[in-house]
């Protein structure tokens, strides 16, 4: 007999066997897990960083599972698809099982990588999961989307594993210039209306991708020409795109220098082009300038761009006379020219004028500014570039005295003169001296009352005797200084305070410098 199950409720009740089912209880699990295998600077993840995912899938139910299917979903934070730069691709198995099939409990391992890209980083971070699926013996296909292994963070099923960039957004603005030239042909580089050059080197010093870059610039008489920046990718440098050109100014060459500062802005991932709040901003950094004064606090120096233009300050003194022997008593006059043959505007500018005691003082006319017989001195309020200023100054001609006649700047303002050679000028005239005028009528009239001798204070040393027509002597004296009046100081038979007699008498002078002595006839002429 074959054995019947005892079971005829079935509808079988002969020699039916005796059947156990067991019901199939297929389950699949995923876990992706993430390590940066290569970490390049700066430290944590970023640009160019390598990230090795390692997908483990477990066989967790009770029947053989085959024909798994690994699908990968790899997204940016913005929900943009990225692509692995490898895999998913089978590693092991810890049962041996190849590719495909899963024994209960058995877990498969799959490794795939991701080079960072800017695009993840500019949205970012970046998230993958993997949906895998599998059969059991009797065709059940069950599934599971992985978990990123971490249930600290409260998820415990089927969180996507999520890498975090921190946005360090920046952007950096050097302004500096070409070499100065003479764009102007008048010898002078980097002088007034010659050309400043500026060059204006962009760099984006964050990690995000910048776009639609700005720069602004205030200063003055600027021509800034180019721009915008289209896009500008972390470690990026632009110098090509920018530049501007400015004319200098008196007023430049007169500060001796030109100083400025401009700005930048760009807008990160996401930004809004109407909103200058979410711009990425930076003010311009001189490269030249050490001192590295960070103004707006982001790391970068924000130093001014001061460029020295060619300041000369040069002002000159030239003087002249229009008779250089003069007569004694004769006026003669002095020329005066101050010119400013440097390019900064002087100000303020004092020439000290004395006239010696060799001239007694007539008449002054100026240009410009004005002159002071009291003191001496020619003001003059400003003096441009080029401008030549003149003061003439009319004296008298006197028989004693100094005649070296000079002029110097005495104060100015504007800069330190590069050739104070020709910051004096001085004049020298040199009289017709020693004329005696033979005839004087000391007659109390006031008119030609004393015998005069021209110069001949220049001669402390003299010595002049008058004699009469009988060889007598009737004055003399040592020093003489043109005040005789005809009285008699000598040892004639008339009195020593008689007034001599009117007619011809006979002088010798000896001047005392070893010259020989000057011999003539001299006339005293009496009205009353």
């Amino acid at each position: 007999d074959t054995s019947d199950d005892g079971d005829d409720s079935d509808g079988n009740t002969d020699d039916d066997a005796t059947e156990t089912t067991i019901d199939e209880n297929p389950s699949i699990e995923a876990v992706k897990t993430v390590a940066i295998t290569n970490d390049v600077a700066p430290a944590g993840a970023s640009l160019g960083d390598e990230m090795t995912y390692t997908i483990t899938v477990t066989n967790t139910g009770d029947v053989t599972l085959d024909n798994l299917v690994i699908t990968d979903t790899f997204v940016d934070a913005n929900g943009s698809v990225l692509t692995l730069s490898s895999g998913p691709t089978f590693d092991s198995s810890d049962q041996n099982s190849s590719e495909g099939t899963l024994l209960v409990g058995e877990t498969a391992t799959y490794t795939a990588t991701y080079i960072i890209e800017q695009s993840a980083v500019d949205a970012g971070g970046f998230s993958n999961s993997v949906f895998v699926e599998g059969d059991s013996p009797s065709d059940i296909t069950v599934d599971d989307t992985s978990d990123d292994g971490d249930d600290s963070d409260g998820n415990t099923d089927d969180d996507a594993t999520v890498i975090t960039i921190t946005s360090d957004p920046k952007i950096s603005l050097i302004k500096t210039t070409l070499p100065l030239e003479d764009t102007n042909g008048d010898g002078i580089a980097g002088g007034i209306d010659d050309i400043i050059t500026y060059v204006f080197i962009v760099e984006n010093t964050g990690n995000l991708t910048l776009t639609n870059i700005i720069i602004e610039d205030n200063l003055p008489g600027l021509n800034l020409l180019g721009g915008p920046i289209a896009q500008l990718i972390p470690g990026e440098i632009d110098d090509t795109t920018y530049t501007a050109t400015y004319l200098i100014t008196q007023e430049d060459i007169d500060l001796g220098s030109v100083t400025n500062s401009a700005s930048v802005r760009g807008e990160g991932p996401g930004g809004d082009l109407n909103d200058p709040l979410d711009d990425i901003t930076d003010i311009s950094d001189d490269p030249n300038d050490d001192d590295n004064i960070d103004d707006n606090g982001n790391g970068n120096p924000d130093d001014p761009t001061i460029v020295y233009v060619t300041s000369i300050y040069d002002l000159e003194v030239t003087k002249l006379v229009d008779e250089l022997n003069p007569v004694i008593g004769a006026q003669v006059t002095f020329t005066i020219e101050v010119a400013n043959i440097g390019n900064v505007t002087a100000t303020d500018i004092i020439i000290d004028e004395h006239i010696p005691s060799g001239y007694s003082f007539i008449s002054a006319l100026t240009t410009g500014g004005t002159y002071s017989e009291l003191n001496g001195e020619w003001t003059i309020t400003q003096l441009d570039p080029d401008q030549v200023e003149i003061l003439e100054i009319t004296v008298e001609v006197l028989g004693f005295g100094d005649y070296l006649n000079t002029a110097y700047i005495q104060s100015s303002v504007g800069g330190i003169d590069v050739d104070t050679s020709n910051n004096e000028g001085a004049a020298e005239v040199f009289p017709i001296c020693l004329t005696i005028y033979n005839e004087f009528s000391p007659d109390g009239d006031g008119v030609n009352e004393t015998f005069v001798i021209d110069c001949i204070e220049q001669y402390p040393n003299n010595k002049l005797e008058v004699y009469n027509r009988w060889g007598n002597i009737v004055y003399s004296t040592k020093g003489y200084l043109n005040n005789w009046k005809g009285t008699s100081n000598g040892r004639a038979v008339m009195n020593q305070s008689d007034d001599l007699p009117v007619g011809t008498y006979y002088y010798v002078l000896d001047l005392g410098n070893g010259s020989d002595p000057k011999v003539g006839w001299l006339y005293i002429n009496r009205n009353n």
